[in-house]
């Protein structure tokens, strides 16, 4: 293989990096921990992935691709097609038209956005399940799920900080 078409594969394995992460984190919210009930305090890790990439690389995270992930999601959770690809839309719309006023600001600026960002995930993800299901859901499960979130953004942050430092150069 030449050295052109292997730096143009190299090129676009590494700009697929938000979107292949985003697709892992979405995995790792499906992972079955044995608590009665995970699944309604789950942290929302796909929402951390699309945030962090919003933020930093809205180039690279074509919002087909949340869509699909959204959907994918869906589908394996067992929620109705089509609620979380919109509220991952939304999100990633909001982060992105919103990017200006977060990229490059101190850490808190960042993570009190996406604070704000998850309290509105929650509280219409909890309004829309509970509308859906027929009946009020625990809110202190949609609480708890709120806490997990925001206290894993600086790990989740973290973690792809580390991978856009060590695999997104020059991308």
């Amino acid at each position: 293989m030449s050295e052109p078409i292997q730096r143009a594969i190299d090129r676009a394995v590494r700009r697929s990096f938000p979107m292949a992460t985003a697709a892992v984190a979405s995995l790792a919210g499906l992972v079955t921990v044995p608590v009665a009930d995970y699944s309604q305090i789950a942290p929302a890790f796909t929402l951390i992935a699309i945030y962090c990439w919003s933020v930093w690389r809205p180039d690279l995270l074509p919002l087909a691709g949340v869509f699909l992930i959204g959907l994918f999601e869906d589908l394996l959770r067992g929620l109705p097609l089509g609620l979380t690809a919109l509220m991952l839309l939304t999100a990633a719309g909001f982060v992105q038209s919103q990017r200006a006023f977060v990229f490059g600001r101190p850490i808190t600026v960042f993570w009190l956005v996406f604070g704000l960002l998850t309290i509105v995930w929650m509280a219409v993800e909890w309004m829309a399940m509970s509308i859906l299901l027929g009946q009020i859901l625990s809110p202190e499960a949609a609480a708890f799920r709120y806490v997990a979130t925001f206290g894993l953004l600086p790990v989740g942050a973290a973690v792809l900080f580390l991978v856009q430092r060590s695999g997104m150069q020059n991308v």
